[in-house]
């Protein structure tokens, strides 16, 4: 089990908010912990988006991020998962004090202690620029991945509200960081369509969040087939109204043309789900195949930003394990 696409502040536990809240004495309001899940009537990603501000509160100070990582990856290995990439936004911890350097370490700190303790489970995490950010904000998120110069920090990500905020215009601090030779990745595809993707992949992403909205048009297939990577995230897209139902994500559409596809959560918490749970949808709604569940999480080993050596290694452990997963996913 791989999840590429994870955030940290959508995945805190129920037993998270309850010590966190504790700690920091943060009131968990009187809904809870219905409040920590999207409802079924939401009606939009910036309306989903808003489940996040309960638990961005209460990541704060080093101490809450650095245990709501470790936390979280031990939630991931007791869930037999042999790979994932954690992301959040810096900038969105800092309301306390802290810099977005001194957030990272937090949760570099948080990550490195909880695989102390996860033998053949491996992390790594990914800085989240906002859409709705200046361009100021955002430049500390990347100058934060630049001094800290860490193996474990995967990449730079673009999130936030896609349909009110063009991709194009953040060429420039994409830029930035690809001289500086930092991975891309970019939500796009997910509010808006084929156009973001398109301008996503002009600016330097090998990655794209979602991207669902891909047109199979000749020129779009010329620039991702066997190039750039996917990353569905098929239930919060559903919460979303980004598409209307399982049948809809168009898995087989990707695999068909030969376009590397992955199947990731987005969000445990808010979107109550995690990958097993995805693959069980994505089955219930295609039949997928052992060899397409394997293909799948093969995506996700190849799209990941982990060394060669280390791929090498998780498509080992996915050969021994992908009987008892598509098993799993069966059930």
């Amino acid at each position: 089990m791989i999840d590429l696409h994870l955030h940290l502040d959508g995945s805190l536990s129920k037993e998270d908010f309850i010590y966190l809240a504790k700690k920091n004495n943060v009131s968990l309001g009187n809904e809870f912990p219905n409040n920590i899940v999207v409802n079924k009537d939401c009606k939009s990603l910036e309306e989903y988006l808003k489940r996040f501000d309960l638990p961005c509160s209460l990541l704060q100070d080093y101490e809450s991020l650095k245990y709501a990582t470790k936390s979280l990856v031990l939630r991931l290995f007791n869930l037999n998962y042999i790979y994932a990439e954690i992301r959040f936004a810096p900038q969105l911890h800092t309301l306390k004090g802290m810099n977005e350097i001194e957030v990272t370490k937090a949760v570099l700190d948080g990550l490195k202690e909880g695989l102390e303790s996860t033998p053949g489970f491996d992390a790594k995490i990914i800085l989240c620029c906002m859409r709705q950010s200046s361009s100021e904000l955002n430049k500390k998120t990347i100058d934060a991945a630049i001094y800290l110069n860490d193996e474990k920090i995967a990449a730079i990500d673009l999130a936030g509200p896609e349909a009110f905020l063009p991709t194009r215009e953040y060429k420039d601090l994409f830029d930035v960081a690809i001289k500086s030779n930092l991975n891309v990745i970019i939500h796009a595809g997910e509010a808006c369509g084929n156009e973001s993707i398109m301008e996503a992949i002009d600016i330097g992403a090998s990655r794209i969040g979602h991207g669902v909205h891909l047109s199979f048009d000749s020129e779009s297939l010329k620039k991702v087939k066997n190039k750039i990577y996917f990353e569905f995230c098929p239930t919060s897209n559903l919460q979303t109204k980004s598409l209307k139902d399982y049948e809809f994500v168009p898995i087989r559409q990707f695999l068909e043309n030969e376009i590397f596809v992955t199947v990731n959560s987005d969000n445990m918490t808010v979107s109550d789900t995690n990958v097993i749970k995805e693959f069980k949808h994505l089955y219930r709604a295609f039949k997928l195949s052992k060899e397409e569940v394997f293909k799948l999480l093969s995506n996700s080993i190849n799209g990941s930003f982990m060394r060669e050596s280390e791929k090498e290694i998780k498509r080992k452990a996915l050969l021994t394990k992908i009987d008892g997963f598509y098993d799993t996913i069966l059930l």
